[in-house]
């Protein structure tokens, strides 16, 4: 039961069901929340709302939201309402996940007296946005696309055993990860350069054994508690 669970939940269509939630939380709360709480990766969302404006931009967002239930659709048929029900579990797993990874790090970061204030917008609403935004295209980026390139090239260009190239590749995808959120503009400090490093691994991790559903809802959950935790 558990291996048809875990399984269905890394099939591409039930991903695409999975993450929508975050999709639209993200898309469309942006339309609402502060500026604070576009992700810092997202280089899309400024240009689709300058050049389309906002009928053009929920628009765009609803033909995102359209092509992933169809692209569902496609694959399940009849069955797509029951696929789509796994969101449930996949969100209380990512829940254990993001909440006890948040309070782990966060001790060890305190027992290391690494943990200091972090640059956050202040509304419930921006953090709800920024985190879904966070968890979506942050994984999609480091973790679906640059870690497995990473690993391929070490694998085929450095002729790097398959496990050691991927733990490089966790690494330092893990380190890239850690490093954008100081490109973007926020100040270096270590203590956040150490804190989001650890938390990179642990996301590749996540996303290696459960896939990118999983890893996505698992870092916004994370998100999410921390900034609250911060607040």
């Amino acid at each position: 039961m558990m291996h048809q669970y875990h399984s269905a939940t890394r099939h591409p269509a039930t991903i695409a069901l999975a993450v929508l939630p975050l999709a639209l939380i993200y898309g469309l709360g942006l339309l609402w929340a502060s500026p604070h709480a576009r992700s810092g990766v997202d280089i899309v969302t400024h240009v689709l709302m300058s050049h389309l404006g906002v009928q053009g931009y929920i628009a765009t967002q609803s033909a995102l939201a359209i092509a992933l239930i169809g692209y569902a659709l496609y694959h399940f048929r009849g069955q797509v309402f029951r696929k789509a029900l796994l969101t449930v579990p996949i969100v209380a797993e990512a829940a254990i996940y993001g909440l006890a990874m948040g309070l782990l790090i966060i001790h060890v970061m305190e027992e290391q007296h690494l943990l200091g204030p972090m640059m956050v917008p202040a509304e419930f609403l921006d953090w709800t946005v920024l985190s879904a935004g966070a968890g979506l295209h942050e994984e999609l980026l480091f973790r679906l696309l640059l870690l497995p390139l990473m690993a391929i090239g070490l694998e085929k260009l450095a002729a790097m055993p398959k496990a050691l190239a991927w733990g490089a590749a966790t690494i330092g995808s893990s380190l890239l990860f850690a490093g954008a959120h100081h490109f973007a503009g926020e100040p270096f400090e270590l203590y956040a350069f150490t804190y989001r490093t650890f938390a990179g691994i642990f996301f590749a991790g996540i996303f290696l054994t459960r896939g990118f559903a999983v890893a996505t809802w698992t870092h916004a959950i994370y998100d999410l508690h921390v900034l609250c935790g911060s607040a």
